[in-house]
């Protein structure tokens, strides 16, 4: 029997059975776009965080203060000291509301000087205007995504030069500062220090403004990635419980764990779906086989074998298999795609400033410099300390391979071969003069 013949007469049947086959095809699509969409969803989510990482080099350290107190000059001098350390980052981090003309956006502030910000993120890469000065006056470098915020529809709404205000703290203690936006950096992907959504300027003029005269994190670096295990280590035991030690190698690795936990227990769930439809489809064409005894009949009689017969019902489960596979796919990647806008959509429209400020019409800072009426003059006094904190967020993009595709179709046809396995075999099993008593 010719293959073509088989295959006019399996799709005969379910193009007379339009109703039956859809809905044996739409349990096959959303299997099959349960798991395209979870694994290409999971797989963007752990490329972003790789990425984010990565940018930072596999021999960064990152040291984040667990006490108000902070770190201190002491700190980096002494991590500085340690052998096998290349350079040392200190970052002032805080959390405020970057007010302008187009609205409100809650933004971090970053202060780190800028050679530091050069070795953080190999080269500063400017979209518009220069980098600020390490002085007192709170210059600011803005990250992309506070001039081109997603809220905004992602056009540009800051530009070099145009006044902007910050509202730092919260009830009666907000601090209002103006402050000139020198320039726009071009996208990083720093998932660690929120470079993205920050206003970033010096160590003294972010004291300054967020009451600090300590740091909230230390970037230290390696001298070789054979060194950061042992660094780590060194650290660790030098800081306990008063700062968690994490290196970039750490972190990564963790993340693989934990995405990669989540991702198999998301395409278990999916798979149940096509544990489902793989019932149903068994279940179909069980009844298909019912309605067809006599027709089983006559093709035995001119001189089918059961070869052919069960051939002609496995390929009728194939071609669902093959359809809602291809179809799943495509609403795969579809709903992906939409569920990832929707995350970032809900990031963006959730994000709210949260920093605790001391109250008081003057600014003081670690070099004794204090801000008042638009002025920065140099003091002496005593620094009032609060803790920052900045957020950040994760954006990502579904990432689709072939492999997933063709994975995706393959286990689509597979199960639903498996599925008409047992009803094909019944089938062939018939005997002709039985099966012409139903006539």
């Amino acid at each position: 029997m010719r293959t073509q013949d088989l295959l006019w007469l399996s799709f005969t049947d379910l193009r007379e059975k339009k109703t039956r086959t859809a809905l044996t095809v739409i349990m096959v699509m959303i299997g099959v776009a349960s798991i395209v969409a979870l694994v290409s969803l999971t797989s963007g989510i752990s490329a972003s965080i790789q990425n984010s990482l990565s940018s930072l080099g596999p021999t960064s350290i990152i040291l984040t203060s667990t006490k108000q107190a902070g770190f201190t000059l002491a700190d980096t001098s002494g991590i500085g000291s340690l052998g096998n350390v290349s350079s040392v980052i200190p970052v002032v981090e805080g959390s405020a509301t970057l007010v302008t003309s187009g609205g409100n956006q809650s933004v971090s502030i970053i202060g780190i000087s800028q050679q530091d910000l050069s070795g953080l993120l190999n080269g500063i890469s400017m979209y518009e205007g220069s980098t600020f000065n390490n002085t007192i006056t709170p210059e600011s470098l803005i990250g992309y995504d506070v001039a081109f915020p997603q809220t905004g529809g992602g056009g540009q709404q800051l530009s070099t030069g145009q006044p902007a205000t910050l509202k730092i703290g919260s009830g009666r203690s907000i601090q209002s500062v103006s402050i000139p936006i020198v320039g726009i950096l071009q996208s990083y992907s720093v998932s660690m220090i929120p470079i993205n959504t920050g206003v970033l300027m010096s160590e003294q003029a972010a004291d300054t403004l967020l009451h600090r005269q300590s740091f909230n994190m230390i970037v230290v670096k390696a001298s070789n990635v054979s060194d950061v295990g042992a660094l780590t280590t060194t650290l660790t035991d030098i800081y306990g419980n008063n700062a968690r030690v994490l290196s970039t190698q750490q972190l990564a690795q963790t993340a693989d764990q934990i995405v990669g936990g989540i991702s198999m227990l998301l395409v278990i769930i999916a798979g149940i779906s096509l544990l489902v439809a793989a019932i149903g489809i068994m279940n179909i064409m069980l009844m298909s086989v019912m309605e067809r005894t006599h027709e089983i009949g006559v093709l035995k009689s001119l001189g089918f074998t059961g070869n052919s017969v069960m051939a002609i019902f496995l390929l009728q489960a194939l071609i669902i298999g093959a359809v809602g596979g291809i179809v799943g796919i495509g609403a795969g990647v579809a709903g992906s795609y939409s569920l990832a806008s929707l995350a970032s959509h809900a990031q963006s429209s959730n994000s709210s400033a949260a920093s605790q400020t001391s109250g008081g019409t003057g600014f003081q800072g670690r070099g004794g410099g204090t801000y008042a009426g638009g002025t920065f003059a140099a003091q002496g006094g005593r620094t009032a300390s609060a803790a920052g904190s900045g957020s950040s967020s994760l954006s990502f993009a579904p990432v689709l391979t072939p492999q997933t595709v063709a994975e995706a179709l393959f286990i689509a046809m597979f199960v639903s071969a498996i599925a008409g396995m047992y009803p094909a075999w019944r089938a062939s099993r018939m005997e002709p003069i039985d099966a012409l008593r139903e006539l």
